[in-house]
């Protein structure tokens, strides 16, 4: 098992470093001092801000999936450390942590959280590949672009899909573990995997369903507004349309089934495959991707600070979550 770790780490490490190497090899230095001068910094501030606020959207609707009377602040603590994990550990290890975080602080059962982050990630990806598809069809709708389309609308189908007949496909996940149950490790994740079945098929009801909708709406237009204004903070010449569609597609990087530490590398190669496919140089790319990505990434760590000094300083338990 230590080897495994080891070996994650290790591989996720170079990966990492070479992907992050091929992009910091593209920067025109000069360049480079030259785009310091020009960013609007106060766009950068108003949207770092509203990457911190996206945070207590996420712990609104973390609050929404719970099925224990956590109040929000415990809904905050598991989220700033949910997020400060996605930027620092290996491969999605963040996502498996989160379990743990959704169980310690929100007293969840290993199952109802893994359906907790189940739920939100396949919300997340239709919502994010319809908005994908939208984005096109306004910005770029074209003979060459209708393939482009037309595949984000099947996998915007099959996710819908996949959300219909999750508890199906829970069902025969929960397949190939029922003949190794007798490895601990095996069962454990056996469990939490029929529990997660038994969530999809008796607590999420439509209302629910309907609020957690609403919740990743707010979350995401949050999210990818705050792209926007640190975009346009760098790149002012570029559309708020075109804007929407790099954070899009940035978000979507976290998908790729590449191990790197926390997406460094993946990140800022699919920012700057966004610029170079806008009609930019890898030269005049590379330094707007180091700038975009350094706000991008200091957000979940004043959130994780936030929340930390709230929760040992002034920051009531008993808010209403009701009214969130």
């Amino acid at each position: 098992m230590r080897l495994q770790r080891r070996t994650l780490w290790v591989s996720s490490i170079i990966a990492s470093a070479i992907l992050l190497g091929l992009v910091v090899a593209q920067v025109d230095w000069h360049a480079a001092r030259a785009l310091v001068v020009t960013i609007n910094y106060r766009w950068i501030a108003v949207g770092v801000s509203l990457l911190v606020a996206e945070g207590l959207v996420t712990a609104a609707r973390f609050r929404v999936l719970a099925r224990t009377p956590a109040d929000y602040l415990d809904c905050l603590q598991a989220t700033a450390w949910y997020v400060l994990m996605l930027v620092g550990l290996p491969a999605r290890l963040g996502e498996i942590a989160g379990i743990g975080l959704i169980v310690r602080y929100m007293d969840q059962s290993a199952g109802a959280a893994l359906a907790s982050l189940l739920f939100q990630r396949v919300f997340d990806m239709i919502l994010l590949v319809l908005l994908l598809a939208v984005v096109f069809g306004v910005a770029f709708a074209d003979v060459s672009t209708l393939p482009v389309i037309a595949l984000t609308l099947v996998t915007l189908a099959i996710l819908v899909a996949s959300l219909i007949f999750l508890a199906d496909l829970l069902t025969i996940a929960a397949g190939p573990l029922l003949s190794r149950r007798h490895d601990k490790r095996f069962r454990r994740l056996l469990r939490a995997v029929l529990q997660a079945r038994m969530v999809r098929r008796h607590y999420m009801d439509r209302q629910l369903t309907l609020k957690l909708g609403a919740y990743t709406v707010l979350k995401w237009l949050t999210n990818l507004a705050a792209i926007a204004c640190v975009v346009a903070a760098v790149v002012p010449a570029l559309s708020a349309v075109k804007g929407l569609g790099i954070g899009i597609v940035y978000n979507l990087s976290a998908v790729i089934p590449i191990q790197t530490i926390g997406g460094f590398g993946i990140s800022e190669a699919a920012l700057l495959g966004s610029f170079s496919w806008l009609g930019y140089s890898l030269a005049q790319g590379a330094p707007i991707v180091i700038a975009v990505r350094l706000a991008l990434i200091s957000a979940p760590i004043l959130f994780w600070l936030g929340v930390t000094a709230a929760t040992i300083f002034w920051l009531p338990r008993s808010v209403d979550t009701a009214q969130l």
